[in-house]
């Protein structure tokens, strides 16, 4: 059958012309806004990146992870992937007359035939969820109704054209569906009739195809395009490991991001590639608070300044348009909100990167404009001062364990192992108790440590974090120098804050290091046969995952198996856990600021503790204990304990001898 017999070739060639120059000017600009954009460096290890490709954008492995609504877009994706042939197929028809699916015969066409069975089903699905389940994380948009409308056509105009195919007596079908249709077709349709419904089904499909190319720049949609080059290009280096600023750079005016020009081409890729579907702040912790900000809502406020002022930008005279802060795509109290805990990131099927925006957006604030949180004032001084954020007299930092006879690296003549202690087990009385019962455990096992007393500092995350960049590095170099002179190799310290930093940002300053969470060492000292636990502990325990610890350095098991050890049933899981593991808010720096806005992150977490009907919840982090008890306390939660996983080991192994 000829779709375009005689003149209809010459408006069918006048249609696909006009509808890709129309693509190619409502594309061009956006193209165009990525090449003038400052520059980012993700050309490195083409073989991974391509590997991330296969896996999360043909695999679907993210969006999967999402049973019900990933099953439907994986199958709606490769649906399409299947049917790229098929679609290049109507076209080459049109132009040439030459079927290439008919070439390719039932090998193509049975699997072709069976997507679009399984796309039409989801489409179906799509709509129901969001017409009828209408979920929270999703907007009411009448453009996906219209996009999922264009699906849907085009798998019906498919099963038209199968059905023709297949009925009329001179063809034959390409798959299954014709073979099926056959005879109910050729009951509606004399051979005319069926060259009528073929010829029209596929001038239905093909203006389909060319209108959906056209609608995907101008939308949410556009992820179609962008997705691919965004997860190729998504960072490699470790989630903890914060861009560097060069402090020294005597050209740079300013640092952190405040200006269109400041954009770099992998954020507005980034923006380009979202797909609005909301996970980023389903579990969001500000976002689920009431707090300002929503990694979407930001996303959209920074594409429609980018799309409203792209002239300007692309001619380069941005120093016309406002300041993002004044032109409120950011806000403070949005940018304040944020405790870092990448929740976002993970949640991203498209590896969309929202921290380091943040954290960027901050380091203008701090360093260019002294424009944050009046609280981190306070901190930032016992930084500078006496390198704790309380300000308490570096000669205290020892003092918790005077009792204990720990060696000191400057007076011992050797030692494998630096237990990094930290400002909170140095100078917050609760997690005082936690270094303390860590020392006696190391003791126990017979490693060889030390600690490095007065001489130890702050290891500089909080000041990072907050976007006092400068303080950071001073704090950094300062401890490598002291590492380095005291001959430290290994390193382990119960913060995973401490953890992160030391292992992943240090080396750019000259400190490599083998460094251990402390839940990672106790693991393998249990392992080892080195701690023997000499009793089960009494009552359900629940494990609450730390931020920096799991998503940041996808350490989940250690922790739950050092509790195995210790209760019969192992550790029991929180509502949200793993991956999805709620924040306790202490995060991003936010342990030092004021929580004024909508419900307190750390109440909502002890929610959950008490759902979960556990009189003992474990951490593994300074700032979680610090910010679960306080919510226990707060909330008069009498029944609950929040204790460090070392006091739980310390608890089932101690026999008074101690």
């Amino acid at each position: 059958m000829n779709p375009v017999p005689g003149a209809w070739y010459y408006i069918f060639l006048v249609v696909v012309v006009a509808a890709v120059v129309l693509f190619y000017f409502r594309i061009h600009k956006k193209w165009r806004l990525l090449i003038t954009a400052a520059p980012a460096a993700r050309f490195d290890q083409p073989g991974r990146r391509l590997k991330n490709v296969l896996v999360h954008v043909f695999g679907q492995k993210r969006i999967l992870q999402d049973a019900g609504t990933g099953l439907m877009h994986a199958l709606i994706f490769w649906g399409f992937c299947i049917l790229f042939i098929h679609t290049a197929s109507v076209f080459i028809v049109g132009l040439t007359g030459w079927d290439l699916e008919q070439r390719l015969g039932h090998w193509y066409g049975c699997p072709k035939d069976a997507f679009v069975a399984f796309v039409l089903l989801a489409v179906v699905y799509a709509f129901f969820r969001r017409g009828v389940l209408r979920p929270f994380r999703v907007d009411d948009s009448g453009e996906a109704y219209l996009v999922l409308g264009l699906i849907f056509i085009l798998m019906v105009t498919d099963v038209a054209m199968e059905g023709a195919l297949g009925a009329h007596p001179e063809t034959a079908a390409h798959g299954f569906l014709g073979v099926y249709l056959k005879e109910m077709v050729a009951g509606w349709f004399s051979p005319a009739g069926l060259e009528t419904l073929f010829s029209v089904s596929w001038w239905i499909q093909a203006v389909t195809i060319l209108a959906f190319l056209n609608i995907l720049p101008g939308s949410k949609h556009f992820h179609v395009i962008t997705s691919l080059p965004n997860v190729y290009f998504q960072e490699l280096n470790p989630p903890g490991k914060l861009k560097t600023l060069d402090l020294e750079d005597e050209e740079t005016e300013t640092f952190g991001t405040s200006r269109a020009e400041h954009l770099d081409w992998k954020l507005l890729l980034d923006v380009y590639t979202c797909t609005e579907c909301g996970r980023c702040h389903e579990f969001c912790p500000t976002h689920t608070t009431d707090k300002p900000l929503s990694p979407k809502r930001m996303n959209d406020h920074i594409k429609e300044f980018v799309y409203r002022n792209q002239d300007k930008i692309i001619a380069g005279q941005t120093a016309e348009l406002p300041d993002l802060f004044e032109a409120g795509v950011v806000g403070h109290d949005e940018i304040w909100a944020c405790t870092t805990c990448r929740f976002c990131e993970t949640a991203c099927p498209l590896f969309i990167e929202e921290v380091p925006w943040i954290v960027d957006f901050r380091r203008h604030e701090t360093l260019m404009e002294s424009n944050f949180p009046k609280e981190l004032t306070k901190a930032f001084k016992g930084l500078e001062n006496n390198s704790n954020p309380w300000g308490i007299g570096a000669h205290q930092r020892a003092e918790w364990a005077a009792d204990l006879d720990v060696p000191l690296a400057g007076e011992v003549e050797s030692f494998e192992y630096l237990f990094f202690v930290g400002c909170s087990g140095s100078f917050d009385d609760r997690n005082k108790q936690v270094a303390r019962a860590l020392v006696r455990l190391l003791r126990k096992a017979g490693v060889s440590f030390a600690i490095l007393g007065e001489a130890e500092g702050c290891c500089g995350d909080m000041a990072r974090r907050t976007g006092n960049e400068l303080l950071f590095q001073e704090l950094a170099t300062t401890n490598i120098e002291t590492f380095n002179e005291a001959g430290v190799r290994k390193i382990i310290t119960a913060c995973p804050h401490g953890y992160n930093t030391i292992r992943h940002e240090y080396p750019e300053f000259g400190g490599t290091y083998e460094v251990y969470h402390h839940t990672e060492f106790l693991e393998k000292l249990l392992l080892e046969g080195k701690l023997k636990p000499i009793r089960q502990l009494d009552g359900k325990i629940a494990y609450h995952d730390s931020c920096y610890l799991g998503r940041y350095n996808d350490i989940y098991a250690a922790p739950r198996n050092v509790l195995r050890h210790l209760a019969n049933d192992g550790p029991a899981e929180l509502e949200l856990h793993h991956e999805r593991g709620y924040c306790c808010g202490g995060g991003g720096g936010r342990i030092f600021m004021e929580e004024t806005i909508g419900t307190r992150i750390n109440h909502t977490r002890i929610d959950h503790v008490r759902t979960s009907g556990c009189r003992t919840v474990a951490s593994a982090c300074p700032f979680c204990m610090t910010m679960l008890a306080d919510g226990v306390a707060e909330k008069n939660v009498e029944q609950v304990e929040v204790r460090d996983i070392a006091q739980l080991l310390w608890e089932a192994m101690d026999d008074g001898s101690a």
